[in-house]
């Protein structure tokens, strides 16, 4: 199953959530708003990462420049502890799948969560509409 990890008010994390339903996926979503994650989860999310921590670190977030100092310094628990007390220093969404990881929304990129069988459909139909043009 799909594990989408969201934050309240954030636009990307809307729109994958809003994709999933419009195709019918069954997810699993977190909001890091009302339930910090989980160090165990947080390495999970790090196993999938080509560039580990960099690539879900934010350094958009407001939250950031007080900790950028730091973290050169800090151990890999005490950054995933810190992830887990801060998890608005974390970029969003985060969606975990079975062997697939993305972080942020991409319309293009996302599409590599929804099942084989709906995107040849949708691809059909498309040919079917540019056939009939």
């Amino acid at each position: 199953m799909i594990k989408l990890f969201t934050q309240a008010g954030c636009n990307s994390s809307r729109k994958a959530h809003q994709c999933f339903r419009d195709h019918d996926i069954a997810f699993e979503e977190k909001n890091f708003s009302s339930a910090a994650p989980t160090v165990s989860e947080l390495k999970q999310i790090l196993c999938l990462t080509e560039n580990g921590l960099e690539d879900i670190i934010s350094t958009r977030s407001q939250s950031y420049p007080a900790i950028a100092d730091k973290l050169p310094d800090m151990s890999f628990n005490e950054t995933l502890r810190l992830l887990c007390e801060q998890p608005q220093l974390l970029r969003r969404p985060i969606i975990v799948g079975r062997n697939k990881l993305q972080v942020g929304f991409n319309d293009d990129d996302i599409r590599q969560f929804i099942p084989r069988h709906i995107r040849r459909l949708n691809f059909q139909q498309t040919l079917v509409g540019l056939v009939d043009m």
